[in-house]
């Protein structure tokens, strides 16, 4: 077992509170979804776990696969091949015996609960269908009693699917067509409800056998005229909805009629985010039917169309109150109209099927909350976008005075919405293209390139921001038609240099990309109080950080005054705290990059620390010649007044700021004779000192 994950088994809770579950599983997920051979060595324990960690680590597995995929999803920094490499030792493992059948049906279902197709080397039949397994399989007798024996009595349709294809999904693929297309087409109406969600599973797999299912109710004329309705919806909520169209025919040739058809809901209240830096946004509807209340929820992403839709009951009029004030706590939320839901969705239902995306399966729920059960998908992309955020043709007859000033308002973005400090680029390849960058100015002019190649996508995301704000009950019309008029310059191919929130923009994203940097610093390091093993790391050569600091403020024997500095200080600053007041403002025009001052940064920390250690730092200051000397100093008192908590006044003895005044006075005056002699000792005494401390 490697230490990541006997650190991370280490760091298993003790307690029975789910939350402190909940905060290990998402720390431990994020740390290893783009470490596949890792999450393997995790799959390793699961044999010998008792049951509790079991449950534990197959939950913690649900979260890293639920995140690599959105890694995957939003092109992140996660390895592409994440998916391919862990399936290949799942199968490896499967067939060398390593892994039993309880622990592959337990995998399958966390691949299926992040939406995601199990490998098939796993997908096994539990013992209550070891009967079922051979190649053929002959009718089921009663699926409908068994499927409901599956799950936990009383469910709903929805809650009967959702557990239903962990378990289905779990089996042989054969098995899996067999099992759902019988279910519903035995024509049983409690699984004739519960099929309508299988038609918009993530997994293609069921989704076929469930078409396959409903093809033998039409043809045994069981297709009442309640379900076709919900059929011919469903057909223009998927991006294959010509795989319906068969069933669809025979089932209207049959002139079908009857059927329950639910009472309509009452909508209240319409809120919604404003779309983030992904494109996604959040959508939330107050409704009630007779006396059952709930909330309706349905996130948007760009891209996928309706990534996710799902029903929040509520259990009186209080409660509904409460869970959208907890809502509207954790985001900002804007009151519009009802009038804006059906472009909204019929926008995001054309995006998500020009991209091959499943509507969510809770829309099915969800869509008649909302008043908009027969919504269809919106052709002519942004065009029609844009149509429907300016129906009345207002932004035709603005003046280009008043255009330019409106352009000129989105600096005032960021101040006046709080969603957009997600507003940045960080897809994988810019990253990577920005840790290879030689300066300040490099690193601007990648990042603007990138800007500039999205600006189809920003055009779409400040459109759907303008819509919201068209019907935001509250908003000046001067918010909606900024937004509209950006949205418009970047479709008529304005420079995104004159668009002042691409300023924004692009400072967010530099910023990302250091703190990023940073993080990745401080895993790479085993951090204990200030002691660490340094990574595997060229070694400096001669007049290497000179040549790569050529051109910029810091000089090489400031960086060691300020390094000296953290490693003695009173209190323990961790990469991410320190290197941002140091590399602030670099522009490297040597040869090389930022990254390679980072590996030098790293390799002077760890000489620094090991005299530390040793007991001998500060030795070779008293050797520096003035300029060099006075450089040390300077980038000592530098740390000590730039790092917020790192030298704590209370702290101090009178000595010591007695020394300290004497490192920045040193900076400018020649005080060779009264510091140097003493300095090496005061260093090492102070680190002694606050070690012990530590």
């Amino acid at each position: 077992m490697t230490e990541i994950v006997e650190t991370c088994l280490m760091d298993l809770p003790t307690t029975d509170d789910p939350r402190e579950m909940l905060f290990w599983v998402d720390r431990w997920a994020a740390a290893l979804s783009d470490d596949p051979e890792t999450v393997l060595e995790l799959v390793d324990t699961l044999s010998d776990a008792d049951t509790e960690s079991t449950d534990n680590c197959l939950a913690l597995l649900s979260r890293i696969l639920d995140e690599a995929r959105m890694n995957r999803e939003n092109e992140g920094s996660g390895p592409r091949d994440f998916f391919q490499i862990l399936a290949e030792g799942l199968a490896e493992r499967t067939e060398e015996g390593k892994l039993g059948a309880e622990t592959c049906f337990q995998l399958c279902q966390a691949y299926l609960r992040s939406g995601l197709t199990p490998p098939d080397q796993l997908r096994t039949a539990p013992d209550a269908f070891e009967a079922l397994a051979e190649d053929e399989i002959p009718e089921l007798p009663d699926v409908a009693d068994l499927a409901e024996a599956l799950v936990p009595e009383g469910s709903t349709p929805f809650e009967t699917y959702t557990g239903l294809r962990e378990i289905v999904g779990a089996m042989p693929a054969q098995m899996t067509t067999a099992f759902l297309t019988q279910m519903i087409g035995q024509g049983d109406p409690r699984m004739i409800a519960v099929g309508r969600y299988f038609l918009l599973d993530p997994v293609a797999e069921m989704r076929g056998a469930a078409i396959a299912g409903f093809e033998l109710l039409a043809g045994n004329a069981n297709v009442d005229a309640a379900l076709l309705s919900d059929l011919i919806l469903i057909r223009n909520w998927l991006p294959n909805g010509k795989a319906l169209d068969t069933l669809i025919k025979a089932a209207l040739r049959r002139e079908p009629s009857g059927g329950n058809v639910p009472r309509p809901w009452q909508l209240h209240r319409v809120m919604t985010s404003l779309p983030d830096g992904t494109g996604s946004q959040s959508i939330l509807g107050v409704c009630s039917r007779g006396g059952t209340r709930a909330v309706a929820a349905v996130m948007i992403k760009e891209g996928h169309g309706i990534k996710d839709a799902y029903v929040i009951p509520c259990t009186s009029r209080g409660d509904q109150k409460t869970i959208v004030e907890q809502i509207e706590q954790v985001m900002t939320m804007h009151d519009v109209l009802p009038a804006y839901i059906t472009p909204a969705i019929r926008c995001a239902l054309a995006d998500g099927q020009a991209r091959g995306a499943v509507t969510a399966q809770g829309f099915l729920d969800v869509a008649p909350m909302f008043g908009i059960g027969d919504v269809t998908p919106q052709p002519g992309g942004n065009t029609a976008l844009f149509a429907a955020v300016d129906p009345d043709g207002e932004l035709a007859a603005l003046s280009d005075n008043r255009r330019s000033r409106l352009i000129n308002k989105s600096r005032d973005w960021f101040s006046e919405h709080d969603i957009s400090s997600s507003w940045f680029a960080s897809d994988a390849t810019l990253m990577a293209a920005l840790e290879e960058a030689s300066s300040t100015h490099s690193a601007n002019k990648i990042v603007a390139g990138r800007l500039e190649e999205g600006r189809e996508r920003w055009a779409k995301l400040f459109a759907r921001s303008a819509l919201i704000l068209r019907h935001d009950r509250s908003a000046p019309p001067e918010a909606w038609m900024s937004f509209a008029v950006v949205a418009q310059a970047l479709e008529a191919g304005q420079e995104i240099k004159k668009i002042p929130v691409f300023e924004d923009i692009l400072g967010q994203t530099l910023e990302v990309a250091a703190a990023r940097a940073m993080d990745d610093l401080d895993e790479d390091l085993e951090w204990d109080n200030g002691d660490f093993e340094t990574p595997e790391i060229e070694p400096e050569r001669p007049g290497e950080l000179t040549k790569l600091l050529k051109g910029s403020p810091l000089k090489p024997d400031q960086i060691d005054g300020y390094l000296t500095a953290v490693l003695i200080a009173p209190e323990f600053t961790p990469p991410n705290e320190w290197l941002m007041p140091l590399m602030d403002g670099i522009e490297v025009k040597g040869h090389g990059s930022i990254q390679r001052i980072l590996d030098i940064l790293m390799l002077r920390y760890g000489a620094l620390n090991e005299a530390v250690i040793l007991g001998v730092v500060g030795v070779e200051v008293t050797d520096l010649p003035l300029k060099r000397f006075q450089a040390w100093t300077e980038g000592f008192a530098q740390a000590v007044d730039g790092i917020k908590g790192a030298w704590p006044k209370r702290a101090l003895s009178r000595n010591d700021k007695s020394v300290l005044n004497l490192i920045r006075n040193a900076a400018t005056e020649d005080l060779t004779p009264t510091l140097k002699p003493f300095l090496p000792s005061w260093l090492q005494m102070t680190a002694v000192k606050w070690r012990e401390d530590l």
